[in-house]
């Protein structure tokens, strides 16, 4: 008998120890689970600015019939094109100009080298009333073929270096400026602007910033906006948004504040995880192997490249009065066979990339005339989330780059009416091919299902999301 006790005793100890485990780990995975949730604050009552739409770098290798340039635009809501003049391409302008002048798309001119009759043997600039010149007869010949000419800018990243020196030195610079401005104007252009100085980078350094500071009074007041390209725009303290962010608190202390156009953004990016994907930039080592379905295959190709591009977006509009410009619409035929670059958001046979898709999914979601809303959080670094608004309706949008999934708590607040949760969709991988197969990888898209839960403040409300892995979700709110 009393080994019996002794065994119930023993039975007792054993099963109070195996509960006090139980609930203990049920505590601790509560709390772990209350951690994991990102806080997301969007105060409605706050504003970034108006969206002001993107821009768009387009080949002028133009003419295709497998492209649907009027949709595409309009997919995309394309408010500005950057194009580069070379050789004699009129044909493919004007189909280009067909499809623009329905959208009222304005048009910026551009240049990669300066024409070699103002260089001298090193590459610089030595001529600069014949290149001023130059450009005034090229807004002759544009209008002579009806050819729209909203902006010039008169050369992309006049800071490289050839050599020791700059090809334009920023005393240059200000004299081409200058005198393009008023061969224009002698010839009756007075209604084209110049825009500048479309330098390489927004990082300020001696020679960059000296772009800015040596421009004189009339140079200021004369330019519409300003112009800077990204190589790549990296969601951390060091990557190029910092130095975008550095630029425009520059130009606020200048009093020159105005219109950042990001004359070109991508992603450099070309490793996700343990995949190296083939360079856009070169692709010659894989692109060219027999049996690919895509035959120039690279990390454009990709979904991972789309949601570093799309995150891009999102932290380019964070900043006020920015214009992100499209690094290139789609692939051109002589990039492609020739120079072996594919950076389009379309592929030759007018095709959507996994980047394309996203991005016109964003844009066809917005509510009309909306203004950019600031959204304060702890999210992770690989978690980009950004809000749109009028006055009747609220779009919020989050993607989640990494491979795991993430969880996050939303809160509307700054309300002083109704918030109604309508309708949402999330974009999540469908078929993700291996980096050796070169084939385009494919999302699959799916409904949201969320409810809001009005807090004790009637000004608030809240909710909790699940972020699916490498994914673009779309929420979309009524304003009652």
């Amino acid at each position: 008998m009393p080994n019996y006790k002794l065994f119930r005793i023993i039975q007792v100890l054993i099963l109070v120890s195996l509960m006090t485990y139980w609930f203990s780990s049920c505590s601790f995975l509560g709390r772990r689970k209350s951690e994991a949730a990102h806080s997301v604050t969007i105060d409605l009552k706050q504003e970034i600015g108006a969206f002001q739409g993107l821009g768009a770098n387009v080949p002028i290798s133009f003419y295709s019939r497998r492209l649907k340039p009027l949709q595409t635009f309009n997919d995309l809501g394309i408010k500005l094109i950057r194009v580069k003049r070379s050789g004699e391409n009129w044909d493919d302008l004007l189909a280009l100009r067909g499809a623009t002048q329905r959208l009222r798309i304005k048009w910026i001119y551009s240049l990669d080298n300066i024409p070699e009759e103002f260089v001298n043997d090193r590459g610089q600039l030595s001529d600069i009333t014949g290149f001023a010149q130059w450009w005034a007869e090229e807004a002759d010949e544009l209008a002579y073929q009806e050819v729209p000419a909203d902006y010039i800018e008169l050369l992309d990243t006049p800071d490289h270096s050839i050599g020791d020196s700059l090809i334009i030195t920023p005393d240059q610079f200000n004299n081409l400026y200058h005198q393009t401005r008023n061969e224009l104007d002698l010839r009756g252009y007075g209604a084209v602007q110049l825009l500048g100085p479309a330098l390489s980078s927004p990082e300020l350094s001696a020679d960059r910033d000296a772009w800015y500071t040596d421009l004189d009074q009339e140079t200021f007041d004369a330019l519409p906006a300003w112009s800077v390209q990204l190589t790549d725009t990296l969601l951390d303290d060091q990557g190029e948004l910092a130095a975008l962010e550095r630029l425009t608190h520059y130009l606020d202390r200048i009093d020159s504040r105005k219109t950042i156009f990001i004359s070109r953004y991508a992603t450099t990016q070309t490793r996700f995880g343990q995949t190296v994907y083939p360079d856009p930039a070169h692709y010659d080592l894989l692109g060219n192997q027999p049996g690919f379905q895509t035959y120039y295959y690279n990390a454009t190709f990709t979904l991972p490249y789309g949601l570093r591009v799309y995150a891009n977006t999102l932290a380019i509009l964070k900043l006020k009065d920015v214009i992100p410009f499209i690094y290139q619409l789609y692939d051109a035929p002589a990039d492609v066979k020739y120079l072996k670059e594919s950076w389009g958001l379309l592929d030759l046979n007018g095709k959507p990339k996994p980047v394309f898709t996203l991005l016109s999914s964003l844009i066809q979601r917005l509510p009309k005339q909306a203004v950019i809303v600031p959204v304060s959080s702890t999210q992770a670094s690989h978690t980009a989330i950004l809000a749109f608004r009028n006055q009747t309706e609220l779009l919020v949008t989050l993607c989640n780059e990494a491979s795991t999934a993430d969880v996050v708590a939303l809160a509307f607040t700054g309300l002083d009416r109704t918030l109604e949760y309508h309708d949402g969709l999330v974009l999540q991988p469908g078929s993700i091919y291996p980096a050796e197969q070169g084939r385009r990888d494919k999302f699959e898209a799916l409904p949201v299902d969320l409810k809001l839960l009005p807090s004790a403040n009637p000004q608030v409300y809240a909710t909790q999301l699940k972020l699916q892995p490498q994914s673009v979700t779309w929420l979309r709110f009524w304003i009652k």
